[in-house]
């Protein structure tokens, strides 16, 4: 009765998901990608840093220890190679969570092929990541906290981020942190292919066509706020 009752609160978007993924070699994929943006440099008052984690910047030092979370480390390798910033959370010498950040003009997020277009003088959050054993500590608050005070060096104006529909525990953070929703994109994918259909909450209805293709190339995917009705890794 549980998992009936379970599947009722459920929305369909979500089950429709569900579904598709039991099809043997997923020859359709579905997708809701809810972007959110944060105007400003954030700010966490030093009363609601709480919790034994302490963070700092990254280097391709560390990534057997990221590893050690997530086995990518080609996909580690390949982000500082292209200069994004690898924020960490340490207990003792040991990695318990990360997140990436980019301040390039666009990111493409290759789970669906999505280019991410980055407002000037925006910092691009993705692929948060926070070993089950350590997460509710405080640590999400930490790494924007440390990201305000970069920002704040590189003179930056804002945080763009997206989470996928479906894992509202992640926008409700999001949201009440002071992020507010910006645009929807809409995803399918037939047969490794994808195509998008983007929706602006700030804007015009719709800034790209409902035929917008992805093109083919494989690259790094992004974990970051992934729905917890997925079964690959990655989360916005």
């Amino acid at each position: 009765m549980e998992i009936v009752s379970r599947l009722r609160r459920t929305p369909l978007f979500v089950l429709l998901q569900m579904l598709l993924r039991l099809i043997p070699f997923r020859p359709v994929e579905i997708g809701r990608l809810c972007f959110l943006r944060f105007d400003g440099i954030p700010r966490v008052p030093k009363g609601m840093l709480r919790g034994p984690a302490q963070v700092r910047l990254a280097t391709e030092a560390d990534v057997p220890g990221l590893t050690r979370l997530q086995d990518r480390r080609g996909a580690f390798l390949s982000r500082f190679a292209n200069g994004d910033l690898c924020v960490v959370a340490m207990i003792g010498s040991l990695i318990v969570g990360y997140e990436w950040f980019s301040e390039a003009a666009e990111h493409v997020e290759a789970v669906w092929g999505l280019t991410i277009a980055i407002p000037r003088n925006f910092v691009y959050a993705y692929d948060g990541y926070v070993d089950a054993a350590y997460r509710n500590s405080g640590i999400w608050l930490r790494f924007k906290g440390f990201l305000g005070e970069w920002m704040r060096s590189r003179d930056k104006s804002g945080v763009l981020t997206f989470v996928d529909y479906g894992n509202f525990a992640s926008l409700n953070t999001h949201r009440r942190f002071g992020f507010v929703p910006s645009g929807t994109v809409f995803a399918v994918k037939v047969f490794g292919r994808s195509f998008f259909r983007r929706r602006s909450l700030l804007g015009p209805s719709s800034s790209l066509p409902a035929s917008t293709v992805a093109p083919r190339a494989a690259v790094d995917p992004d974990t970051v706020t992934r729905s917890p009705t997925a079964s690959r890794p990655r989360p916005a």
